[in-house]
């Protein structure tokens, strides 16, 4: 027998879940076919087989969050176990006549499927629901062993109170489940069946909430938010950072953008956000510092790696935490391309489905939150990179021109720069050389 264990998918990553399974236990699987979907931080990768055989055993169930190296299946020669049987632990796996030796003694061990109902809890509260099988309800639109779709946090909140998450209705994309849909779920509940929840779960079995502090119970982070909460530790306490702002006049970019849409030259709708992320890439040319990394020689001393690419990050928020997909050479793809690629990206990101190598290689960051009305605002330099640009919305003031007082259409942003690259004259001169290029915008079609 082969065992499937949880891979390591990037050099950050420590565990990771089954997002969902591909095959099932019985059905063939030839060599590098993919049998499951693994969910790191931030991204969904493909699992493959490594040697062709059977699927016996599924060990770990989706949803399930296990270290690196636990393994989560079993393949094989010959059929699997029945259905029903409980599942092998990763020793039994590697040995399975183990299981048969400990059936002689009568008694000697419970299947761990019975172990629950035995101590008066349920599954998810004594965190075996993995183990146990999918209800029928269809509340959610889920067919019987077809994969949930819910949020990392909607999941373990679920597990925490004992729900089934069948039974929740999804409001997010596609019928996603959400926190808040399983938070109402749970408050409808307690408020039509209080007394029999309480007749029906000794105190013991119920679960044991979070310590409450001060303000409200402790809620544990998220693996995004986890990810996102130590980058940026690492980033702020260690990077002196710097921040310059400029405001740009927009009119013409806008005027460019609203020409380029109309004349349906493009498959997608141009966002002023994609254009701005081209004159970054493109400022990026004349000002390869800010394009750089710090560093140190092997003998310790201070150093600069100039990168060779154009990667620029573009932030996305999504329900789970922000997610930053990288545009790759930037400078060099028309606007068109770059505006499919945000669009084709952002979609993944905010679906789970985003790539692992979708967000590594960034040299430069964006993030624009003029979307959400915010008018000027900084961001946090991510290391490696060097700067990164906070984008606020385009807005009509009223704006000085030629001696007349008119409606203008302004957009301010703002540099994040790590001072140990960069001084503020730097930073200065590549937004001056970004405004140029957006209050010129023809310059970014050529």
């Amino acid at each position: 027998m082969a065992e499937v264990t949880m891979p390591r998918l990037s050099d950050t990553m420590s565990e990771g879940s089954v997002g969902r399974w591909l095959k099932k236990p019985g059905d063939h699987v030839e060599k590098d076919e993919v049998i499951a979907e693994i969910e790191t931080d931030k991204a969904t990768m493909e699992l493959v087989a490594f040697e062709s055989g059977t699927l016996q055993q599924i060990l770990v169930e989706e949803g399930k969050v296990v270290p690196i190296g636990e393994v989560i299946g079993v393949i094989g020669d010959g059929p699997a176990p029945a259905a029903g049987a409980p599942a092998k632990s990763a020793k039994q796996a590697e040995a399975p006549k183990a299981p048969a030796k400990k059936a002689e003694t009568p008694g000697a061990e419970a299947p761990a499927a019975e172990a629950p109902a035995a101590a008066g809890k349920t599954p998810a509260a004594n965190g075996t629901a993995a183990a146990q099988p999918a209800q029928a309800s269809q509340t959610n639109g889920a067919a019987p062993g077809e994969r949930i779709k819910a949020s990392p946090l909607a999941r373990r909140i679920a597990e925490e109170h004992g729900l089934n998450l069948r039974d929740v209705p999804g409001t997010g994309p596609g019928g996603r489940i959400l926190k808040a849909n399983v938070e109402e779920f749970r408050r409808k509940s307690d408020q039509t069946q209080p007394d029999q929840t309480q007749t029906a779960k000794p105190a013991a079995a119920r679960p044991t909430p979070a310590t409450p502090s001060p303000t409200g119970e402790v809620e544990p982070m998220n693996r995004m938010r986890r990810a996102i909460a130590r980058a940026m530790t690492e980033s702020k306490p260690g990077v002196p950072h710097i921040y310059v702002t400029a405001e740009i006049d927009m009119r013409e970019a806008m005027k460019l953008r609203t020409q380029i849409n109309d004349s349906g030259t493009i498959e997608a709708k141009l966002s002023p956000n994609d254009l701005i992320v081209k004159a970054v890439a493109k400022a990026l040319t004349k000002f390869p510092l800010l394009n750089a990394s710090y560093t140190t020689t092997p003998e310790g001393q201070p150093a600069v790696v100039r990168h060779q690419q154009i990667n620029v990050s573009v932030a996305v928020a999504t329900e789970d935490g922000l997610t930053a997909p990288v545009i790759r050479d930037a400078d060099k793809k028309g606007i068109g391309a770059i505006a499919a690629e945000i669009r084709e990206m952002a979609g993944r990101a905010r679906e789970g489905k985003v790539k692992q190598t979708d967000l590594e290689g960034a040299t430069f960051q964006t993030s624009n939150l003029g979307m959400f009305g915010v008018t000027e605002f900084v961001s946090i330099v991510t290391l490696p990179q060097a700067a990164s640009l906070a984008i606020g919305a385009v807005r009509q003031v009223p704006v000085v021109r030629d001696g007349q007082i008119v409606i203008g259409e302004v957009m301010n942003v703002t540099l994040s720069a790590d001072h140990r690259i960069a001084d503020g004259a730097l930073a200065a001169k590549y937004l001056q050389e970004l405004t140029r290029l957006l209050q010129a915008p023809f310059s970014l079609l050529l």
